[in-house]
């Protein structure tokens, strides 16, 4: 039972490393080529629908996003734009989560 102690230290200390390095959290759903996307935080790419999505930057009113390796493009709460290869609806911002749609 020695280890329990410094087992449970390590899995603390990697919680706070997680936290700290702003670890993203990412679900989506798609149908028919359609997809509901929700991203927390910015930097790690998804592969979603065999498009690799990047969230780049977030704010209050936009988010900037990459596909495939495009330009970041920034666009709007309730905008929808041209990203690479697909079309990015971004439908809320909260704090560092954001939520949109992808065709």
């Amino acid at each position: 039972m020695k280890r329990a102690v410094p087992v449970l230290i390590s899995v603390f200390a990697l919680g706070g490393a997680l936290t700290l390095s702003g670890c993203e959290v990412s679900s989506h759903s798609c149908v028919n080529g359609r997809c509901h996307v929700t991203v927390s935080g910015t930097g790690k790419t998804f592969d979603i629908n065999d498009v690799d999505v990047k969230v780049t930057e977030i704010s209050g009113a936009w988010v900037s996003v990459t596909a495939n390796g495009s330009a970041p493009t920034r666009i709007s709460v309730g905008d929808s734009s041209r990203v690479g290869p697909v079309t990015i609806k971004v439908t809320s911002i909260k704090g560092q989560t954001v939520k949109f749609d992808m065709e």
